[in-house]
């Protein structure tokens, strides 16, 4: 097993709907990230795949097996899947070799063979060396380790994780990120995986699957959500964006608020539009569709991150760190705009940003 299929699952606690007719199919070996921001649905959809959550209404097949839908409930310990918790949730008495276990101990399997998974499992992990130690021996990232290697002992068809590298520091997050997604493709099983986070969503997955208020917003690759998001909603969130009023007419989008400098437009879109700019788009040139004043920059080492000020509007412009070195606050600068999204002004712009829980 290795598809899911997910037909139209709500979920309401009462009058609160959480989950939103969520309609997809997540394919066999696929690495899957339901993003979006703290309380708009996704881990109560990842509990529901697992088994600790009922739907309000709609399907869960795994493969063609129904798992969840009408009178038919399986529950956690029968569907095949392993789980990673946001806390580790390792058991601090138990030994790191004995935690692993647990799955396989409690399906009461012969000791050799429980033995022998274990060892595979530590393997994978490069925790052979900690096996009889205790957990509060450990580090964070090797207590998340502990929990993935006891998540995978049983061979699960499916592997969950919810947000499971919130508690570790930045470095660290960094580090687990890769050893996940190795271990994904070593073992070739389906992962979905829950975060907040767009870094890791971005670097980790297939496909993201971007949630707001219990909705599914939009589903495709990082390459596909980041440059053609559907909506301001998925351009804001993932990623920096700033969007500008404009007025599209003739080939041009004019933006009144940059002292009426226009950028050149090719798109079907008329009248009343967002133009929406990723700061890493903003190119300083020597001729530009746009000018204004370096107002501010700030040095982070491997960018400058800068303010540019046209008319009444600041532009942040996110460049070369050694930019720095050659640009002066209170300079004119010229701006060439290497790419750029447009959405209607239908009014609607700031209840969209809105994050609501």
């Amino acid at each position: 097993m290795g598809k899911v299929t997910l037909k139209h699952i709500t979920k309401a606690f009462g009058e609160s709907v959480v989950v939103r007719d969520i309609d997809q199919v997540i394919r066999e070996g696929e690495f899957v990230t339901l993003l979006g921001p703290s309380g708009c649905g996704k881990t109560t959809l990842l509990r529901m795949i697992a088994g600790f959550e009922k739907p309000t209404s709609g399907e869960i097949y795994f493969d063609d097996e129904l798992v969840c839908g009408g009178k038919t409930f399986l529950p956690p310990e029968k569907r095949g899947i392993g789980m990673v918790f946001q806390n580790y949730a390792v058991w601090p008495h138990m030994t790191v070799h004995d935690n692993v276990a647990y799955p396989l101990t409690i399906k009461k399997m012969p000791k050799e063979e429980i033995r022998k998974h274990v060892e595979e499992s530590l393997e994978l992990m490069h925790l052979e060396k900690y096996a009889q130690r205790l957990p509060g021996q450990l580090s964070g990232g090797q207590q998340q380790r502990v929990a993935l290697a006891r998540a995978l002992v049983a061979k699960p068809r499916l592997l969950l994780l919810d947000e499971p590298l919130s508690n570790l520091d930045a470095k660290l997050r960094e580090s687990m990120r890769f050893e996940i997604k190795r271990l994904q493709k070593t073992l070739g099983i389906t992962v979905i995986y829950v975060t907040h986070d767009q870094t890791e969503a971005m670097a980790m997955s297939d496909r993201i699957f971007v949630i707001n208020r219990g909705g599914l917003q939009q589903a495709g690759t990082p390459e596909e959500i980041y440059n053609q998001p559907v909506n301001p909603f998925v351009a804001d969130f993932l990623g920096k964006i700033d969007f500008f009023k404009g007025i599209s007419e003739n080939g041009r989008i004019t933006l009144p608020d940059m002292e009426n400098q226009s950028l050149s437009y090719i798109g079907t879109l008329a009248g009343d539009v967002y133009v929406a700019i990723r700061p890493e788009n903003m190119i300083f040139a020597e001729s530009g569709e746009l000018s204004g004043i370096l107002e501010t920059q700030y040095y982070l080492g491997d960018v400058d991150d800068c303010r540019v000020r046209i008319g009444d509007t600041l532009v942040r412009v996110i460049t070369d760190g050694y930019a720095y070195r050659n640009m002066q606050e209170g300079q004119k600068v010229q701006l060439e705009v290497r790419d750029f999204i447009v959405f209607k002004d239908d009014g609607s712009l700031e209840e969209m940003l809105k994050i609501k829980t």
